[in-house]
Formats: structure tokens, sequence, C-alpha cells
């Protein structure tokens, strides 16, 4: 590891710099997330070295989840899902008058955290990697299908139309040429579709076109508070200090976001909430939560960006997303040839050891930039939609022809959008049907595999003692997903009666 610090590019420091600062400018923007804005930057992380490109990637990964919460704390819009807990005390603590403590606890809870997943990471993905070489391709498939599973419990409240929304997913990851028989499917005599949908324009559009279409359709929900007042830098400094006073609820957080966040599909929103909750029932004082109670702005935030080194665990060991944004970044390092799986920890450990260095530096650097910039991020929240939306589709019109030079993949861009418009309208969440089309093809080419190797012998997955192993956790993540689903409509259905009966009386 010393060598490796030795060794360390100022090239490449430039380039975790820069991912943090682009995270943070586009995660302060109501309405992006992290997979948006790591979708809108491709065209330039796929001209990178790998090193250079997923540092980048993980880095604007990183910085969106605490620009996330700008907007939250200082107009009470969450700018992205992941920063809906943020707004109960974070708000609250702005319209007290502790704009700049609050974007201090912000910086500092997300930087701390940060590092706490990312030393989390080194530490558990290499073992489930090591415990994973021993898989052939039956394991692989059924390991695939496990991912696949997890599918239900993105939302528990929307169980069927997130069911639907990754089967939509596997079904666009068919189009090509049969990887067995090498037959077309659904190429239409589409020469530019025999090798698949392109899949940065796919997600371009999922994530940047359809959002924009979300934004102008709702820009009338869209509330400022111009009486904010612009952060300090002396108050920044000491909202820094502030948040080890809240220890608790940076270790709860911390902690329920690494395990939330290593589990593939649950995602920032329910580590946030869990991460609140949990923080809420072992504090001295729950009665002053959503009252702008510092804890309850700490906990949330440390597990929302502790979801990212998390969310690597699985991604780096297995080849399993553990988000919509770490899907996006398998995608960047399937394209430069680099295979995530149990593999790469052995071909490339020496690149996973740099890459952790970096990552810990960012968290650093999101604390220097956290306390010297907090007044022009929040300048960013008050950039009109008029200016915002044409910059954006711009951009992601750039980006979606210089992936191929194809005039095409402008149209699948926009054919993308325009679903992923109708999905969110919907309330089907876009993340699902990511989820199918980078594991579709995965799925398989593991499964024509270990019917090739067994001479069509079904038993095969059924028979080896991991794919028995992996059968009984895909039947446990079925059996969780509907008891959460069930438990959802429950409470839903309580809160709904409530709701009902305080009207009538």
């Amino acid at each position: 590891m010393l060598e490796i610090i030795g060794d360390l590019s100022f090239t490449t420091f430039l380039v975790t710099l820069a991912g943090i600062v682009v995270g943070m400018f586009f995660g302060a923007l109501p309405g992006f997330g992290g997979s948006a804005s790591m979708a809108i930057v491709l065209p330039i992380a796929i001209a990178m070295s790998p090193l250079n490109a997923m540092v980048f990637l993980i880095g604007i990964y990183a910085g969106g989840h605490y620009g996330g919460g700008i907007p939250s704390v200082l107009i009470g819009v969450p700018g992205d899902a992941g920063a809906a807990a943020t707004v109960f005390d974070g708000f609250q603590m702005t319209r007290n008058g502790r704009a700049s403590e609050a974007l201090a606890m912000l910086a500092m809870g997300s930087a701390l955290a940060g590092i706490f997943s990312v030393i989390a990471f080194l530490i558990f993905a290499p073992m489930l990697a090591r415990a994973a070489l021993s898989f052939g391709p039956p394991e692989l498939f059924m390991l695939v299908i496990f991912g696949l599973s997890i599918l239900g419990s993105i939302d528990p409240s929307k169980m069927l139309k997130t069911l639907f929304a990754g089967s939509l997913g596997l079904a666009l990851a068919t189009v090509g040429v049969d990887p067995y028989w090498a037959e077309p499917r659904m190429v239409f005599n589409i020469p530019q579709l025999y090798d698949g949908l392109p899949f940065i324009p796919a997600l371009l559009g999922l994530f940047c076109i359809a959002q924009m279409l979300v934004l102008i359709d709702e820009r009338h929900l869209v509330h400022t508070n111009r009486d904010v007042a612009s952060p300090s830098f002396g108050k920044t400094l000491k909202g820094m200090v502030e948040v080890f006073r809240y220890w608790k609820a940076l270790l709860i957080g911390a902690l329920s976001g690494t395990f939330i966040g290593a589990l593939p599909g649950a995602g920032a929103t329910i580590a946030a909430f869990v991460a609140y909750n949990l923080t809420k029932n072992v504090s001295k004082t729950p009665e002053t939560f959503g009252k702008g109670n510092p804890e309850g702005l700490v906990a949330p935030e440390s597990a929302n960006n502790a979801i990212v080194g998390g969310s690597l665990i699985p991604t780096f060991a297995l080849g399993i997303p553990g988000s919509g944004a770490a899907a996006v970044l398998m995608g960047v390092m399937m394209y430069m040839g680099l295979r995530p799986g149990p593999r790469l920890f052995v071909e490339q450990f020496p690149l996973i050891q740099t890459l952790v260095v970096y990552l810990l530096l960012g968290c650093v650097l999101m604390i220097v930039i956290g306390a010297v910039a907090a007044g022009t991020f929040y300048k960013l929240t008050r950039i009109p939609l008029r200016i915002l939306v044409p910059c954006v589709i711009v951009a992601a019109s750039v980006g979606a022809y210089a992936y191929r030079g194809e005039i095409f993949d402008l149209g699948v861009m926009m054919g993308f959008g325009l679903l992923g418009y109708l999905l969110q309208k919907r309330q089907y969440p876009l993340s699902a049907v990511v989820l199918g089309l980078v594991l579709g093809p995965m799925a398989e080419q593991y499964f024509v595999q270990s019917l090739a190797m067994t001479s069509w012998d079904f038993t095969v997955f059924f028979t080896r003692p991991i794919t028995m192993g992996l059968w009984v956790l895909i039947i446990g993540s079925i059996v969780s997903s509907i008891v959460l689903y069930r438990k959802t409509k429950k409470s839903d259905a309580a809160i709904k009666a409530a709701s009902t009966a305080e009207q009538g009386s």
C-alpha cells in the first residue's frame, strides 16, 4: 500500500477533484441523481484510462450524494430521492437561521461516512471475491438471478411496477445477435442494432432526457425560498466541528448505509430513512426530530454517502450492481474491458488498491470543498429551468453522438428519454430498467455456457452445492420482498384510514 501511495499521480488526483466538484454541481440541482450526473459525463469518462474513469465516476457518485442534500437543506427540495429524509430537519435548521451549520454537517457527515464505507469495501470485497473464485458458469448464472431477485425490494410499495420495469429492461437487453445460434433478434434489419441497443445513449435517455422532461412538466412544483441567507465561512467551520457531538447518529448512518448499500438494489432512500428512524429511536430528545435536530440531518446524510462504498462491494466482487449509479459504473468498466467479478481482484488488485486510495482522498476533498464552496453551491439551486434544461439536453446529445458517431444513437437516446419520462410519470423505477439492461446479457451468457458444458442438462442448476445455496438466497430474497410489500401496504392503508378519519372529524 505504501508503494501505491508513492506512485500516486497528480493528474488522477485532479480527476478525483473534478469528479467530486461535478458530482456536487449536479447533485445540488433538484431533480438530478447520481445516475443522471454520471450518465451525462460518460463520453468524457470513456476517453480516460480505466483508473481515471472509475475515480472520476465514483467521485461524481459520492459528490452527487452530498450535493443532493444542499437543496434539501436550503430550499426544502430534495436533490435526489436519497436526500428526502434530509429535508425533515435540514430545512428546519435553515429556517431556524442555521444554514451554515447544516451545510457543514452535510459535508462532514458525508465525508466521514464515505471514508468508513470505502474502508469496508477494501476489507470485505476481496473476501467476498475470494469466496466467489470457485464459481463456474452455473454459479455465476444463479448469482445473476439472485441479483435480479432483489428487484421486488427496490420499492416495496410498488413491487409489481418494479418487476415490470425490470422485465422491460431484460426484454430490451435481448435486442441484437443471439450468443449461441448467432441469429439476429428484434433488429428489424437495422445494422446499428446488431450489437444490441447502445448502452450509453440508452442511459443518457433514461436518466438525463427523461428527467428534463419531468422537470419541464412539473416546474410549477419546484419552489425556492429567496429569503434564505447565504452561508458564512466561519459558521461553516464551526458546524464541521460540531458534527462530532452527534457521533451516535454518524455511526448509525455509516453502518446503515454501508450494510444496506451492499444489498443490491436497496438504494440510498431506504438507507437514509432507516438511519433516520434508528437515530430517532435511540435519541434522548426524539420529540425534537422534524424541528431542526442536527441528529436528524447527520444520520440520513451519512447513510446516504455510505451507500457509495457499500454498493461497490457487490459490484466489484460479484458483478452485481449495488445501485443504479453502480450499474452505470459497471457498464463503463465492461466497455473498457474490465469485467467486474471475483477475477477482477486476482488480475487487477493493485488497480483496486490504487482506486481505494484516491477514493479516500476524494472524501477528504469533500470536507475541504464543502467548507470553501458552500456559498457557491448555494447559488446553484437558483439556476432557472429555462437555462438548465436546454444545456443538459444539448450536452446529452453531444455525448450520445460521440459514443459511436452515429446519428441513430441520438434517436435511441430520445426514445429512451420518452420511455423514461412515461415510466416516471407512472412511478415505475428507472433503476429497475437499468438493472435488467445490465444483468440480462450476463444471465443469458452464463445460462448458455452452463448448458453447453453439460450437454443441456438443466439439473446443473440444482445439484451443485453453491447453486443450491444460491437458491436458498434467491427464495429468501423473494420472500423478504413479499413481506416488505405486505407490510408497506398495511402501513399505507393505516395512514390513509387515519387521514380519512381526521378529515371527517
